[in-house]
Parts: structure tokens; C-alpha cells; sequence
């Protein structure tokens, strides 16, 4: 992020901001809610699976506490701990987690490749990419291949017990095509109500940016979640930062733009999460 910083125009960036239209910018807050409506009923689908049944109320609230611990940690690792605020064993309730991120990575790949092909032609994103593939395909078999689920419980000093259910939920949940399809549905969902926010942060920070910046989206959030720093702090700027120079936009709106989206649907929500945390023990 220091480099980057030390890259840009400051005094562009400050002025950015100065002139943003934060009326136009509040339409995004309704939508932002739904967001994580969305996301509070997937999980749900994930979880009537192993037969637990939340109220849609609390499904909100742990995805907020999730969010919290996410925006902490490298990759969003943190939002595991949604796991341990619910009323079931944690060997059956994590795999819920787990696959409600796996699902949220398959969409965004899928809506990555897809606008990298119609909309962004540049064989240095695709390189950039093709990494991201290779390294979700090889964190699937890690988190689904019974002998590499035992090393790794092994060395936590998990229960044979702990990996059998988990191995157990994991395939009792891939095997529930109904709840699969629903949860990829919503996601869909989510993600298109997050490419709507995006366009009108783009278009509160300048109404004559080219509008085909809002399909770099899934690009950015897909390399954000590249576990190298806290929360993609500065992974997302800079992807950002490059994909609007190819549409010859200024390096300080592509800046500007990732750290409003970032306030708007991760640090906003997941200080709710935080005073959440405050009341709601595990």
C-alpha cells in the first residue's frame, strides 16, 4: 500500500474525494443491506443441510461478527468464526463455512474469466489470474481429500472424531444438489447487487467515468483475496489502480474507488460485526 501511495498524486486523490457526490453515493446503502440479506440466507440453505435452523436475524448477525474477524485477517480467513457462534459441533457447522466460501470463489472466478474476456482484453491480467485458478483448485482438494484433511487435523491435534464429521458434512453438503444450486443462485445474486454498488461509487466519484469499469469488479475482489496481506489491503488498490490505467482512466479514481467500496461493504458492516462481538459470546 506504502508503494502505491508513494506512486500516486496525493493531492488528486484528496481532491477525488473532496468533490464525490455522497448523495448519490448513500443509494448505495440499501443495497448493501441486501448484500448481506443475501448472505445471511445462503448460509441458512448450508445449514438446514446439517439440520440447523436459524432465524434469518441471527444468520445476519453472525455474518457481521464473520465479517469483523474477516477484515482482520489474510484471505478473510477470520470469517470461520462464524462457526463457533452457532449451537452445533464445530467439526459439522465449519464445512458450512467452508463451502459457502467455495461457492462465493467459484461465481467470482466464473465472473472474472467472463469479464477479462468481453471487457478486458490484457494477457497481464490473465497471467494474473491464472495463478488464482491454480491456487483455488489445489485449496479445494486440501479441504476435501480425507488423507490431507487428517494430516492437517493431525497437526492440530484434532479428535478422528473432528475429521469424520467434517469429512461427513463436506459431502453431505456437495451430494444436496437442490441446496447447492440455491446457495449459487443467491450468490449470483449478491454479486450482482455488489457490481450495482460499484457503478454508483464509481459514478458518485465521476458521472463521466466509462461505465465498463463497474465489470472490473469480480477482478479486483477475486485478487484482494490473494492471502498476502490483511483483508487485501493494498492487493485491491492496486488492481484497481491498473485495471482503470488500461481503460485510460486515472491511476486516482481506480485508488479511490477500491477504498470507498472497501469503507461501504466490509469496514462499515464489519464495525457492526465488532459491537456485536461485544454482546454476543460463542
Amino acid at each position: 500500500m506504502l508503494y502505491l501511495i508513494a506512486k500516486l498524486d496525493l493531492r488528486t486523490i484528496y481532491e477525488t474525494f473532496t468533490q464525490m457526490n455522497l448523495a448519490l453515493l448513500s443509494l448505495s446503502l440499501p443495497f448493501i443491506v441486501l448484500m448481506y440479506l443475501m448472505k445471511g440466507i445462503k448460509w441458512q440453505v448450508l445449514l438446514s443441510c446439517i439440520n440447523v435452523q436459524i432465524p434469518v436475524k441471527r444468520s445476519l448477525e453472525i455474518i457481521l461478527i464473520g465479517n469483523f474477524y474477516g477484515a482482520l485477517t489474510p484471505g478473510r480467513a477470520g470469517e470461520v468464526s462464524r462457526a463457533f457462534y452457532l449451537d452445533a459441533e464445530s467439526s459439522r457447522s465449519i464445512p458450512t463455512v467452508v463451502m459457502d466460501r467455495v461457492i462465493d470463489m467459484i461465481c467470482l472466478l466464473v465472473l472474472s474469466v467472463l469479464s477479462i474476456v468481453f471487457f478486458f482484453k490484457d494477457r497481464n491480467l490473465i497471467y494474473i489470474m491464472t495463478p488464482m485458478i491454480m491456487i483455488f483448485i489445489t485449496g479445494m482438494f486440501v479441504i476435501t481429500n480425507e488423507k490431507v484433511v487428517t494430516l492437517i487435523f493431525g497437526l492440530f491435534s484434532k479428535k478422528s472424531e473432528f475429521k469424520e464429521n467434517y469429512i461427513k458434512t463436506i459431502k453431505e453438503i456437495t451430494r444436496n444438489k437442490k441446496a447447492i444450486f440455491s446457495v449459487s443462485a443467491l450468490t449470483l445474486v449478491y454479486y450482482l447487487l455488489n457490481l450495482l454498488v460499484y457503478w454508483i461509487v464509481i459514478k458518485s466519484l465521476n458521472p463521466e467515468l466509462n461505465g465498463l469499469l463497474t465489470f472490473s469488479l469480480p477482478i479486483v475482489v477475486v485478487l484482494g483475496n490473494f492471502p498476502i496481506s490483511i483483508s487485501g489491503f493494498g492487493v485491491r488498490e492496486f488492481v484497481s489502480v491498473t485495471i482503470f490505467k488500461l481503460l485510460n482512466e486515472s491511476s486516482a479514481y481506480g485508488f479511490s474507488c477500491s477504498i470507498v467500496l472497501y469503507l461501504l461493504t466490509t469496514l462499515l458492516p464489519a464495525v457492526f460485526g465488532f459491537m456485536l462481538t461485544l454482546r454476543k459470546k460463542p
